[in-house]
């Protein structure tokens, strides 16, 4: 290769949204972007490993190894449901004594001990000696396993679906700005999601999508599902008042789009509701893909397009989830390794000696951080806050465990579309099935679940159109669906 010519940078990226894998191959240079190839499998056709092969990707030895492909960077999406956004406040202060504070309050607002969660968070500029922080938290069992299922990508990054389509919209889109609502519609799910500084601040994701919003049929008439709608619109407006008021009411709410029908009428309704949406297409701005690549390309694999960038630029500001997951998988083959290792007398004594030394030195540390955050002002009145909270938490439902159990296990064949959950009642599950037989199989694999009592399938409906069976089953949660539990 001459001295002139620099080597193209190529990623892989893939993600799993509601109803598919998909994954696309790009390779970048001088500032351009061009698609190799994109892959799609439908959910139920296989795993991530399956998938994997797809791709062309040979089978990995180990958990996430390096990528096969020289100069090829690789990374999968997590799928923002198995991710919890909060937000928080707090003094602006060193980024020790902020994390100290995070800790502190994640506590308080996760429904597990903090040791079962993983967190990952983000701070804005402060004002009047205040920060803003994002915060994602997901449940380490489920990052764990869900790391270890996509060992066959050998990707040395995963980052989140949701910060990879924010990373797409903001190259490939119109209608981009630095602070908006972005609304992302997928088959069976819709994400909020607000956007500050280029960043996503808080996001949301709601139960509803495409499938449900109605469609047309053989002679081009719409059929719109009132009620869905209805509630539809009150989800984005529930997100945008749960953003914040005065942060979020004066931006155009942004629709992502492929310039279809559909989604096109979603705005339409949104308008009609009081919210000032708009459509954003994919639209050439010098940055668009080159190659064989449509607009519906661009909007269909929006999200690993995204990834496969952020794979490329390596952004420093990405909320990591996966990092204390890796350091903990390091840690425990390091254990595993020692077990085989036997230490003489003299060197055991060396090594408690070192280790002694090493924790003075940590408690002296931590002891003199800690009194620094002590002597901030507001440090007080935030413990009381938090006091507050944790008494609130004791009688908070356990959501993400509650949604492992009803995940857990071989499901093939049926889809779940909604769950409601008020405490004092039965919880119900909705969704369809291919057949009797898988639904009775996941009736029993819910009995399983040690958390679950009196399940029971209420309703069977077939549906003549999708050759489907619509079911609903109702359990009770703990104690939290029995009569009279604690509000």
């Amino acid at each position: 290769m001459s001295e002139g010519v620099k080597t193209l940078r190529a990623a892989i990226a893939a993600a799993r949204d509601d109803t598919e894998f998909k994954a696309v191959k790009v390779r970048a240079a001088e500032g351009q972007v061009e698609i190799l190839w994109t892959r799609s499998m439908a959910e139920e056709d296989g795993s991530w490993g399956d998938f994997a092969r797809r791709c062309d990707l040979p089978p990995a030895n180990g958990r996430r190894q390096k990528p096969r492909e020289r100069h090829t960077a690789s990374v999968v999406g997590l799928d923002s449901t198995a991710v919890a956004f909060y937000r928080l406040t707090a003094p602006a202060v060193e980024k020790k004594e902020t994390e100290a504070i995070v800790r502190m309050q994640a506590e308080s607002v996760l429904p597990l001990q903090a040791d079962h969660i993983a967190v990952a968070w983000r701070t804005a500029p402060s004002t009047d000696g205040q920060v803003n922080i994002t915060m994602a938290a997901g449940r380490r069992e489920y990052l764990s396993s869900f790391a270890d299922g996509v060992r066959d990508f050998a990707s040395p990054r995963i980052f989140l679906s949701c910060e990879g389509a924010v990373k797409a919209w903001q190259r490939f889109f119109s209608g981009v700005q630095e602070d908006a609502v972005l609304v992302s519609i997928g088959q069976r799910e819709t994400q909020v999601s607000l956007i500050q500084a280029g960043l996503i601040r808080h996001a949301a994701v709601y139960p509803t999508g495409l499938q449900d919003l109605g469609a047309a049929d053989e002679y081009g008439r719409w059929s719109e599902p009132a009620e869905v709608v209805e509630r539809f619109i009150q989800d984005i407006r529930s997100a945008i008042d749960s953003f914040g008021r005065d942060e979020a009411v004066q931006r155009r709410v942004l629709v992502l789009s492929d310039g279809g029908e559909e989604i096109e009428r979603i705005v339409a309704w949104l308008n009609a509701a009081g919210l000032p949406a708009q459509a954003s297409r994919p639209a050439p701005r010098g940055q668009t893909p080159a190659g064989d690549c449509e607009p519906r390309d661009i909007y269909e694999y929006r999200v690993p397009l995204g990834l496969a960038l952020m794979a490329l630029e390596s952004p420093a500001q990405a909320l990591d989830l996966f990092e204390g997951i890796d350091e903990e998988e390091a840690a425990k083959q390091s254990r595993s390794a020692r077990r085989f290792v036997r230490l003489g007398a003299a060197a055991a004594a060396v090594m408690l000696v070192a280790l002694v030394a090493v924790a003075y030195a940590v408690d002296v540390a931590s002891e003199k951080r800690f009194r620094r955050l002590v002597d901030q002002p507001q440090f007080e009145q935030l413990r009381e806050q938090e006091k507050l909270r944790k008494i609130v938490a004791r009688h908070r439902p356990d959501m993400l465990e509650l949604l492992t159990d009803i995940n857990h296990g071989e499901n093939n064949g049926v889809v779940l579309d909604s769950l409601h959950f008020k405490k004092g009642q039965k919880a119900t599950l909705m969704g369809q099935a291919d057949n009797e037989e898988r639904l009775w199989a996941f009736q029993e694999n819910l009995r399983g679940r040690k958390g679950l009592a009196e399940v029971e399938i209420s309703t069977v409906v077939p549906d003549k159109k999708t050759k489907k069976i619509k079911f609903t089953i109702d359990f009770h949660y703990k104690q939290f669906t029995k009569k009279g539990a604690v509000l």
